[in-house]
């Protein structure tokens, strides 16, 4: 193989005009220009900078001919030099919108969440962000867990004080047994835990993986099919209970992708699937044309005419056409002329516009 295939290419400068949003990555350049060019071109590669994905360290060894452990050492180099520059005007104003934005979320964030807010544009910029922070030491990195998220915290950050605050919400929801809006969440937590701030408590919260807010804005467990619903009947059921009123079934398939409900915007609900699984389930009424609701909610199967069966049950009286049709209409979303007929068929009149049942 000849030398000049051999040899590795330094990664090109940014350009200004193709985007003048990528502050890191412009600032990262000027430090790297001091640098070697194998050095250069390997810490590009490791944290995906100027637009390369991130590479493993088998495949930058691989690319370069030279082990992963050489890689890791060449790798940690890099950072102790880019670290000497902390003093420079350009790493002060970052370093200090890192901890700026640290503070702000009560010392800890998930690491994505701090990528969105800090590197919008993706790609290179994000890229040569992860290559300050690791420069940083008042910056901890916290792999991800079976409670948490990956995340970045403050050096100073307890993260045992996470832990403490984590599992009192967790024993508040064991105990109530249903989501939570976060000002009825705030007020039961506040109760024995009065040093914690409101955004302290939902910062925490926002990293945890077994306590989580639900695209309506209800907490609670990760594992409710309130918060996390897995098949179509979980979702339409979500759905319902917080619109609180019937829907027609496309309107329900429609709420579910609006949602997000159905795994992104490229899944979409099929409304034929969404009426199949109502038809299937008994928590679901149909109270009209394609019209369903929760049998929570006092709504019950059949017909008419088994509807007005069970209301002159209940009600242990003669009704007036009236009075029958403002109760079937409670459950019901029929017309009137449907009820009178059921009346005058399957019903005795026993006065002037007064039913009961037949004996």
């Amino acid at each position: 193989m000849s030398q000049n295939k051999n040899k590795r290419a330094v990664p090109k400068p940014v350009s200004q005009e193709k985007n003048e949003t990528l502050f890191f990555a412009r600032a990262l350049e000027k430090f790297l220009e001091r640098l070697s060019p194998r050095s250069r071109v390997i810490i590009t590669e490791r944290f995906g900078v100027f637009g390369d994905k991130m590479k493993t360290l088998e495949e930058i060894g691989r690319s370069h001919n030279i082990t992963r452990e050489r890689v890791r050492q060449v790798i940690g180099n890099t950072i102790k030099l880019l670290s000497r520059e902390k003093g420079h005007p350009l790493f002060v104003e970052i370093a200090t919108l890192i901890q700026t934005t640290l503070e702000g979320k009560s010392g800890i964030i998930r690491v994505d969440e701090f990528l969105d807010k800090l590197a919008p544009a993706g790609g290179q910029e994000r890229g040569a962000l992860l290559v300050f922070v690791k420069c940083l030491s008042i910056v901890s990195e916290g792999k991800e867990t079976k409670g948490r998220d990956k995340i970045y915290t403050l050096e100073s950050f307890s993260l045992a004080e996470w832990e403490k605050i984590k599992e009192a919400v967790r024993e508040i929801f064991l105990a109530v047994g249903q989501t939570l809006d976060q000002d009825e969440l705030f007020v039961r937590f506040a109760e024995k835990n009065t040093s914690v701030s409101r955004q302290k408590l939902f910062d925490f919260l926002s990293v945890a993986k077994d306590v989580r807010r639900n695209v309506f804005g209800k907490w609670g467990l990760v594992d409710w099919s309130d918060i996390n619903p897995r098949g179509t009947r979980e979702k339409v059921h979500l759905i319902l209970k917080t619109k609180m009123k019937p829907l027609h079934f496309r309107e329900i398939a429609a709420l579910i992708d609006k949602h997000g409900l159905h795994g992104g915007k490229k899944n979409r609900s099929h409304p034929q699937t969404v009426h199949n699984e109502l038809i299937k389930d008994k928590r679901f009424v149909l109270v009209g044309r394609g019209v369903y609701a929760l049998s929570e909610w006092g709504y019950k199967r059949g017909t008419v005419r088994e509807v007005l069966e069970d209301i002159f049950t209940r009600m242990k009286k003669p009704l007036s056409r009236k009075e029958a049709l403002a109760e079937v209409l409670k459950v019901r979303q029929v017309k009137r002329s449907t009820i009178i007929i059921n009346l005058n068929t399957f019903f005795e009149r026993v006065g002037k516009d007064v039913y009961t049942i037949k004996k």
